[in-house]
């Protein structure tokens, strides 16, 4: 795998952070965060739209008073929508935390989108949906519990929790599982890369069968973060994220058996320090990546990438 061009698209911000990445139509729309630092307050959500070739065409923002919108997440619905989800931390007028939860927004062009919508449990955090068919999935965590529920559903009506406890420390010994994504593959087999936080802090790969409530875990005896996945044919799988590689965090690109759960490393693309959180999408037989990182001046700004397979 050939990294063909990585651009800096957004640098104008105290702090631009934790990205993802869409395809639709024919653009490529890459979602953030803005705000003073890594934990402050005041954070909005960007999304700057670009062509195939990594330029800028406009950019637009949401912002929410009294709160901190992290970790925004774009895919696109069943019904041609654009849908941005993304976890909210609020605040009253004086600053106190009040309470969090997961909200989401639609747009039909990526310009302008709608009111926000509420979605799941107070205080647990769904990562990352997925679509399969007309349900969207995701793993919501909360820290105190060090546990996994499957949610399932359409965000902008119900979205429930219908399998809890799919990945937990009590349950399965293995503390603090947290960001995730999943990936469904042409036989309806759905695969699963969760982040954890403790412990021996590697990853886990996650099987199941449809209707996905029995789960089979692997150790990939490696950790990464903020991870993101797709398919790669009907034996692989994809997986971008937070590395840790010689003592330095790195942006990197994983290949997966899903026989083996092997992991190769691809591709580690330009990156350090503070980065990662990655977004990752294939069109037209290219992989376009969306990520941030501090390795040019110590400020966080955002890249797109494009790789050949």
């Amino acid at each position: 795998m050939m990294i063909n061009w990585t651009n800096s698209i957004w640098k104008t911000s105290k702090h631009s952070a934790f990205t993802d990445l869409c395809e639709f139509a024919d653009k490529l729309f890459v979602s953030f965060r803005e705000a003073s630092d890594h934990m402050s307050q005041d954070g909005d959500i960007r999304i700057v739209t670009c062509d195939l070739f990594g330029k800028k065409i406009n950019s637009t923002t949401l912002k929410m008073a009294n709160c901190d919108l992290r970790d925004p997440k774009l895919t696109v619905m069943p019904d041609g929508k654009l849908l941005m989800t993304a976890y909210a931390r609020c605040y009253d007028e004086t600053g106190k935390w009040r309470h969090s939860r997961s909200l989401c927004w639609f747009s039909q062009d990526g310009l302008s989108w709608s009111s926000q919508h509420w979605f799941a449990e107070k205080n647990w955090w769904v990562w990352r949906i997925r679509w399969q068919g007309e349900q969207a999935y995701g793993f919501a965590y909360k820290r105190a519990q060090q546990q996994l529920n499957l949610y399932k559903g359409n965000p902008l009506r119900t979205f429930d929790c219908v399998k809890p406890n799919v990945l937990s420390l009590a349950s399965h010994g293995l503390g603090y599982p947290n960001e995730s994504d999943l990936c469904f593959m042409q036989n309806g087999e759905a695969y699963a890369v969760v982040r954890r936080d403790a412990d021996s802090f590697t990853a886990q790969c996650g099987f199941s069968k449809p209707p996905y409530n029995r789960w089979q875990w692997f150790d990939l005896q490696q950790y990464i973060g903020a991870p993101v996945i797709i398919s790669h044919g009907p034996e692989n799988i994809l997986i971008c994220g937070r590395a840790w590689l010689n003592g330095k965090f790195k942006t990197a690109l994983w290949q997966m058996n899903i026989e083996t759960k092997k992991l190769i490393l691809k591709v580690v693309l330009p990156s350090g320090g503070d980065c990662s959180y990655a977004g990752m999408v294939r069109y037209n037989e290219k992989i376009y990546v969306s990520y941030y990182s501090s390795h040019i001046d110590n400020q966080s700004h955002i890249y797109l990438a494009q790789l050949n397979l």
